[in-house]
Formats: structure tokens, sequence, C-alpha cells
């Protein structure tokens, strides 16, 4: 595992290094991480700029490495902290709609990994899937 680390380029080694904080990613490897990355899109969200809204289709899964989201609907908000993952429900879905608004806080930035994209590397690494599906079903179980 070292000397995948060790060819891997200063951004892609930061990028790795982020996804390991994330709970939902610490049981992967880091070549796994690194197949990962190719499909994540790093975006700013200005304070106030809205990442999706409530009943948008749920295409997406964010991962917030700075600032601060809130996630709201007409009776309940929710603040989502650095290194944390939303906008899971995406992945659990065919075609799932999201519960609530997710509004930055304050400036924001956002690893996002499309729905499409991540479906297939997990159909391409089975092991991948295997982890993802896991993680999901533990944040599942945690909330119930």
């Amino acid at each position: 595992m070292l000397k995948n680390w060790l060819f891997l380029d200063k951004e892609i080694k930061e990028d790795v290094s982020f996804l390991k904080k994330i709970d939902s990613f610490k049981m992967f490897t880091t070549l796994q991480l690194k197949k990962i990355t190719t499909i994540l899109y790093k975006r700013v969200y200005s304070k106030n700029e809205f990442v999706y809204k409530k009943g948008e289709p749920a295409k997406m899964v964010c991962l917030l490495k700075s600032g601060e989201i809130e996630l709201f609907d007409e009776t309940n908000k929710t603040i989502v902290e650095t290194n944390k993952i939303f906008g899971e429900r995406s992945l659990l879905c065919a075609n799932d709609f999201y519960l609530k608004n997710a509004r930055a806080t304050k400036k924001s930035e956002i690893y996002i990994i499309h729905k499409e994209d991540l479906e297939n590397i997990m159909e391409k690494d089975t092991s991948i899937g295997f982890k993802i599906v896991k993680s999901l079903l533990e944040k599942i179980y945690d909330k119930a």
C-alpha cells in the first residue's frame, strides 16, 4: 500500500487524505480512495447559496471539506460539520428526491460525487461497492 501512496501527485494525495477523514471512507484502502478521487467534483459555495433544494432529484453525494451547511425543511434544521457527508440519500433509491434543503451558511468547499459516476465505480470494483453499501447501512442503523 505504501508503494501506491508514493506515486500519487500532490492534489490526489490531498484528496485521499481528506476522504480518510470522513467516517464513510475510513475502511477504504488508499488505492480504492484514489479511484474515488477520479470522480470528485470540487465546488465552492457562497454564503446562503443552495447546494440543492427540497424536491429536486437526488443525484449527488456531498462531502463538506470546509465551511458549514444547513439542512432544513419547514420543521427541522441540522448543521453539517466539516468532514461530514450529506445527500447520501441519492444512493438509496433510483428516482429519489431530496427531503431537505441544503444551504451554505458561510463560504463552503464541497466535494461532490455524482450518483451515476459512483454507481459506475461500484460496478467496476465490487469491493468499493460493498464498502459503500456497508457504510450506508451503518449510517441508517445508527439513526434508528
